[in-house]
């Protein structure tokens, strides 16, 4: 995958003078722990990406003992069930400065209302509005695909599988997050 080089300028100086928060405590996934308590997935617009992460989190919607939201690209909204519509925080292009990072402040505060355990972006493509995001988080976990900067934005790298299906990969997601 190509990056352009205006983005991989950004992302540079996002990595190297963004703002450190104080570290948040660690979230004990294992066996010993509960899993999240509350995440935040950042969803894919495109609609060939969408139609498969709109499958994989209407399975999470109605699990009471979770809190968890999705941010998406209002183009993308369509594509995702109804269900989940009252926790999707959306955005447009006019929320973007010219550079392509998400400046509302209306949208940040309500992303950053709460401090979540994970994040997941579920995003196969660069997604450069939603990995300025990711950077600008402080959250312990955070989850994304292979990519030639998700070394930078993650935590934990998922690998896009060649051979098998890309539910295999989601369903690796919810057992690392301990939702199964």
């Amino acid at each position: 995958m190509e990056i352009p080089l205006r983005i991989r300028i950004l992302l540079w100086w996002k990595i190297i003078f963004r703002r450190k928060n104080n570290q948040s405590e660690l979230v004990k996934i294992g066996e010993d722990g509960q899993g999240v308590a509350t995440i935040l997935f950042l969803l894919p617009a495109e609609k060939e990406y969408a139609q498969i992460a709109g499958y994989f989190v209407k399975e999470d919607f109605d699990n009471q003992l979770r809190q968890i939201h999705y941010v998406v690209h209002e183009n993308g909204l369509r594509f995702y069930p109804d269900q989940l519509k009252p926790n999707i925080i959306t955005f447009n292009d006019k929320d973007l400065n010219f550079l392509g990072e998400l400046v509302s402040k209306s949208i940040l505060d309500r992303i950053r209302s709460i401090e979540y355990d994970a994040l997941v972006d579920l995003n196969q493509s660069l997604d450069q509005t939603l990995s300025l995001l990711s950077l600008e988080l402080d959250i312990p976990v955070k989850i994304g695909f292979q990519s030639p900067i998700s070394d930078k934005l993650y935590s934990l790298e998922i690998q896009k599988s060649t051979k098998g299906f890309l539910e295999q990969t989601y369903e690796t997601i919810e057992r690392l997050l301990g939702l199964v």
